[in-house]
């Protein structure tokens, strides 16, 4: 179960700088592994990232979502296997949308814990109508307003409320249901891609998540529920997408009905993770709410 951040937008937005202040101002002490998506330039953005991390892994040309599928799967299982990261993030390129990758790594059995879109508030107007970009807002759960330096006071309210409209209009839907797969929208002002902590916190390990319950330490409140009978999965999915605004994560080992084996579930910021199976485990189930 690795932790996983997806780092998503458009051409140019500062998806590269976001990842290497995250990692030096939010990740110290974590062993950080990132694949990163070379497009156009190549080279420039894995010889910076090496400057902050330990791993990095460049992919050639191309879009990771569709034609380097098989090369995204075997990056990720060489980086698990030589590095054993405690978090993993996943820039795409700026031709790509997000959420072809989120479901790959979840076939991987990763826990996706936010996918980051970044916008140019300098450059929104030129590529907003793009299609692409346009899915990149709606297949992200955290959208970051970048570049508010550079770009006028007047504008910002405007971008946002275009953003948030994009994002209603484009973010995925449950094929069987057509209920959307977010429900929830996190927005953050910034410049040179610097964010909050707490769009990093609650980010745990399997033996980390284990112990919660025993010691829970954590800058922000946090709250654990003991579970002592199996749930029902329609009603865990309801309650967490029902969480208050001030909840921005909920993680935990819960028993299903119906199922044989626990799952660890993940929420963050209105979108649950597929529950992934732990066949070893023995020990208490619980829920941990995280909020600011």
């Amino acid at each position: 179960m690795l932790p996983s951040f997806v780092v998503t937008g458009f051409l140019g937005s500062g998806k590269t700088t976001l990842l290497v202040n995250s990692a030096r101002e939010h990740f110290s002490g974590k062993r950080v592994a990132v694949i990163v998506n070379e497009l156009g330039e190549v080279g420039v953005d894995g010889k910076i990232l090496k400057n902050a991390y330990s791993e990095v892994l460049e992919l050639p040309e191309g879009c990771i979502c569709c034609s380097l599928h098989a090369e995204f799967e075997k990056a990720i299982t060489e980086i698990r296997e030589k590095y054993d990261p405690e978090v993993l993030l996943v820039e795409t390129s700026g031709g790509a949308v997000p959420f072809p990758v989120i479901l790959s790594l979840q076939a991987l059995g990763c826990l996706v814990e936010s996918v980051i879109c970044l916008v140019d508030c300098v450059n929104f107007d030129r590529y907003k109508e793009d299609n692409t970009a346009k899915y990149q807002i709606g297949g992200s759960n955290v959208v970051v307003l970048n570049k508010t330096d550079l770009a006028k006071p007047e504008d910002l309210d405007r971008i946002e409320k275009d953003v948030l409209e994009i994002w209603k209009l484009y973010r995925p839907v449950n094929t069987f249901t057509g209920e959307p797969i977010y429900t929830k929208l996190k927005i953050y002002r910034t410049s040179y891609g610097r964010l909050p902590k707490e769009v990093f916190e609650g980010v745990y390990t399997l033996p980390e998540l284990k112990a919660l319950p025993q010691h829970p330490q954590h800058s922000h409140w946090q709250k654990v529920i003991n579970l002592l009978e199996p749930l029902d999965y329609e009603d865990l999915e309801k309650n967490l997408k029902n969480l208050p605004e001030k909840v921005i994560r909920a993680k935990g080992i819960v028993r299903l009905k119906h199922h044989p084996y626990p799952v660890a579930v993940n929420y963050t910021f209105g979108y649950m993770d597929i529950p992934i199976e732990i066949r070893d485990y023995d020990g208490p189930y619980f829920l941990v709410l995280i909020g600011n």
